[in-house]
């Protein structure tokens, strides 16, 4: 486990190149809730990463729902909750509402209740609902460890990359058992790999060769440079907790407390064992027509890798109060 590596020191760069030297003091002098709310109330993240890349996209939703069209939420409602009206939902960690939003048009949901840590996302969450007419939304600023619930409340509690961010997952999913009602559904989307993307040497080693010799040159080129991304490079420890002190915080034991705690109903695994940092910094180079052969070849590549390690990174999963 590096704690600090060559990645670390070209991302300090790159930021500092973009956002200025007052940003990464910011991250250095700030306690670990400021540095946490900066992070998440970025008007922007310029980055090119690999949930930008279109084609990614529509593999998950086909990996997921089964049709490259299909987003997760109309899955969800069409699947597992298309016999049940007047239903409310917590979603906990809900960013700038889009999830929520896409939930909220179906309409066998009375209300939506969302919250997140960071003011500039739920102000960007309200003022979309009132731009696209939706309101069924209820968007406030919370905080998942200190706020109360009503009990047997909620028939839906969603985590959409927002649990791997959090501490202590084993209370807040007691405190999510409680809210939830009789059988009451949970919906996640996340992140459940190695702790703060500490990855094992083999993975690290296997995703280096395959970038070095299957992705060509021209797309090697870093977003807004000319400088080429020799290699894939993974954060060291330091960074991580720097720059997002709840980035990947327990990610890996998200699964195993859940098992514990919940019926499982279905588990979709959607990779990112190998496309997350292969593609960082140079994911915009595959929106390009001419880059499709070179991802089609990488999809099939994790898809060896996710055989070979039996275990994705990223998964979909719904489960049910016991």
């Amino acid at each position: 486990m590096a704690l600090v590596t060559y990645l670390d020191v070209v991302d300090l760069w790159f930021k500092v190149k973009e956002r200025g030297a007052a940003y990464a003091a910011k991250k250095l002098v700030s306690d670990t809730e400021t540095r946490i709310k900066s992070t998440w109330n970025e008007d922007d993240l310029p980055g090119s990463n690999w949930w930008q890349v279109d084609a990614v996209r529509q593999r998950w939703n086909e990996l997921i729902t089964g049709s490259k069209t299909k987003i997760y939420p109309d899955y969800v409602a069409e699947k597992w909750l298309n016999i049940k009206s007047n239903l409310n939902m917590l979603s906990i960690g809900c960013g700038t509402g889009q999830r929520e939003l896409e939930f909220a048009v179906h309409t066998n949901f009375n209300k939506i209740d969302a919250f997140d840590i960071a003011p500039k996302a739920i102000e960007d969450a309200n003022k979309t609902a009132k731009e696209r007419g939706i309101y069924n939304c209820n968007f406030f600023v919370g905080d998942v460890y200190n706020d109360q619930w009503p009990e047997a409340h909620y028939d839906i509690v969603l985590f959409h990359s927002s649990l791997h961010h959090f501490k202590n997952i084993d209370a807040i999913l007691k405190k999510v058992i409680n809210t939830l009602k009789p059988n009451g559904v949970l919906i996640l989307n996340e992140y459940v790999g190695a702790n703060r993307f500490q990855f094992p040497s083999s993975r690290k080693k296997l995703v280096g060769q395959i970038y070095e010799t299957e992705v060509p040159s021209q797309f090697k080129i870093r977003k807004n440079s000319s400088i080429i991304k020799t290699k894939v490079y993974f954060p060291g420890l330091l960074r991580m907790v720097i720059s997002d002190p709840s980035e990947a915080a327990e990610s890996e034991t998200i699964l195993p407390i859940l098992e514990s705690n919940f019926r499982l109903l279905e588990q979709k695994n959607y990779g990112g064992n190998l496309l997350t940092f292969i593609l960082k910094d140079i994911a915009h180079h595959f929106n390009k027509p001419e880059a499709q052969p070179t991802l089609k070849k990488l999809f099939n590549l994790e898809d060896e890798l996710l055989k070979q390690e039996q275990q994705s990174d990223f998964v979909f999963a719904v489960y049910q109060k016991k």
